[in-house]
C-alpha cells in the first residue's frame, strides 16, 4: 500500500463529504446544539435544587410549637405562619409544604406523650418532595432533643436511651456530587462519535454502492484494501470531530453554570481536557471501521440510514451497564465501556490506571484492525461488489 495512493483517496473521501454540506452540516449538528442543549437541562436541575431549599413552609399553629419554630428559623427554614386550613392554603398554592401543628400538640407534650404533627405535601412533585423530605428531617431532629429533655428530667441520661448510634461516614465527597450531577456527560460524548461519521461512513461505501460508483473506484490503480482504508480514515475523522466538539463545547457550556450553588467545582484545565480527547480517539478509529463496515453491506442509501441509526443505539447500552471499581481488569478490554469508565473517572476529579487505559487502547485498536481486513476483503471480491 503506497502512501500517496492512500493520501489521494483520503483527500478525495475529504472533499465529497464536505461538498455535501447538508448531510455534514446535520452529523455535526448534534455536537454544535447538544451541548447547550444539555447545559439547559443541568441548569433547570441546579435550579430546582436550590430552589428546594429556599422555598417557604407554611405552618399552621406556629404558636402551639414556638421551640419548633426556632430550630426550623435556625436551620434556615423560611417560615410564613398561617390560621388557615390546610386544605386552603394548599388550594391557593398548589405545591407547597404545610406543616400543620395541632392545638392539642403543647398538651399532649406536657403529659408526656407523642404529639402528633401533620406534613402535606405533593410527593409527585420532585422539588415539594425535596422539601418535604428536609422538613421530615429537621422535625425528627427537633424530636429527638425533646426525647432526651424528657429522660433527662426523668433522672436518665439521653444517652441510654439508644444502646447504637450511626454515623454516616460520606466517601464520595465533591467528587461524588460531581459524578452524580455530570455523570452523563461521557455518555454525550461517546453518541457524538456515532453521530459524526455515520453520514460520511454511508455516503463512501454503501452510497456509491447504490450509485454503482463503487466499480468505478475500484477500477483505478489502487488496491480494495487502501480504499477501504481511506474511507475508514474519513468516517473516523469526523466522527472524532464531532465527539471532540461535543465535549470541548459542553465544557464551555457548563463552566458558565453556577455549579458552585449545589457544592460541585468542575473547571477541567488544558492536560484534562487532552487527557479526555486522547481517550476518545482509539474508540473514534473504531466506530469509524464499523460504521464502514455496516454500511458497506447496504444495497439502499435508505438501508444503510437504517442500520446507522440502530448502531447510534449501541451507547445506551451504558445505561443498562457499566464498569465499576469491581470489574476485572480484563473487563476494560471492551470497547466503549472501558472509554465511558475512564472518562467518568476524570470528571469526578480521579485518574484512570494506564495500565486500565492501555487495555482499553488496545481493545479498540484490535476490533478496528479486524474489522479493516474484514472490510478490504468485502471490496476485494466481485461477488459482493457487484451483488452476484
Amino acid at each position: 500500500m503506497k502512501l500517496e495512493n492512500l493520501w489521494i483517496v483520503v483527500s478525495k473521501e475529504v472533499m465529497d463529504a464536505v461538498r455535501d454540506r447538508r448531510s455534514m452540516m446535520a452529523g455535526l449538528l448534534f455536537a454544535l446544539l447538544g451541548p447547550f442543549v444539555l447545559a439547559g437541562v443541568l441548569k433547570a436541575l441546579i435550579a430546582s435544587e436550590v430552589d428546594a431549599g429556599a422555598r417557604t413552609l407554611h405552618l399552621v399553629g406556629a404558636a402551639h410549637a414556638p421551640g419548633l419554630v426556632r430550630h426550623l428559623e435556625a436551620a434556615g427554614v423560611t417560615l410564613q405562619s398561617s390560621e388557615d386550613k390546610p386544605e386552603d392554603l394548599l388550594a391557593r398554592a398548589p405545591g407547597a409544604v404545610v406543616l400543620e401543628v395541632p392545638a392539642q400538640a403543647p398538651r399532649e407534650l406536657a403529659r408526656g406523650r407523642a404529639a402528633t404533627l401533620a406534613l402535606w405535601a405533593d410527593m409527585s412533585d420532585n422539588d415539594t418532595r425535596r422539601q418535604a423530605e428536609r422538613v421530615q428531617a429537621l422535625v425528627a431532629t427537633y424530636g429527638a432533643q425533646l426525647s432526651g429533655q424528657r429522660l433527662l428530667g426523668a433522672g436518665v441520661a439521653p444517652h441510654h436511651a439508644g444502646a447504637l448510634r450511626l454515623e454516616l461516614r460520606d466517601l464520595g465527597g465533591q467528587g461524588g456530587r460531581t459524578a452524580l450531577l455530570l455523570g452523563v456527560l461521557p455518555l454525550f460524548w461517546l453518541l457524538g462519535l456515532f453521530v459524526g461519521g455515520s453520514h460520511v461512513a454511508l455516503d463512501a461505501t454503501g452510497g456509491e454502492r447504490e450509485r454503482r460508483s463503487l466499480e468505478a473506484l475500484l477500477a483505478q490503480p489502487v488496491g480494495p484494501g487502501t480504499l477501504f482504508i481511506a474511507k475508514w480514515l474519513t468516517a473516523s475523522l469526523f466522527g472524532y470531530v464531532s465527539g471532540a466538539a461535543a465535549l470541548l463545547l459542553s465544557v464551555l457550556a457548563i463552566g458558565r453554570l453556577p455549579l458552585y450553588e449545589v457544592g460541585i467545582a468542575f473547571a477541567p484545565d488544558t492536560a484534562m481536557l487532552a487527557q479526555m480527547l486522547l481517550i476518545l480517539l482509539p474508540l473514534a478509529l473504531l466506530v469509524g471501521a464499523l460504521q464502514c463496515v455496516v454500511a458497506l453491506h447496504a444495497r439502499t442509501h435508505k438501508e444503510g440510514q437504517i442500520y446507522l441509526n440502530l448502531l447510534q443505539l449501541a451507547p445506551m447500552l451504558l445505561m443498562v451497564e457499566e464498569l465499576g471499581a469491581t470489574s476485572p481488569a480484563s473487563a476494560h478490554l471492551l470497547p466503549m465501556f472501558s472509554q465511558h469508565a475512564h472518562l467518568g473517572a476524570l470528571v469526578s476529579g480521579g485518574a484512570p490506571a494506564p495500565q486500565l487505559l492501555a487495555l482499553s487502547v488496545a481493545g479498540c485498536i484490535g476490533g478496528a484492525a479486524l474489522l479493516i481486513a474484514f472490510g478490504s476483503r468485502r471490496l476485494g471480491s466481485e461477488r459482493f461488489v457487484f451483488g452476484l
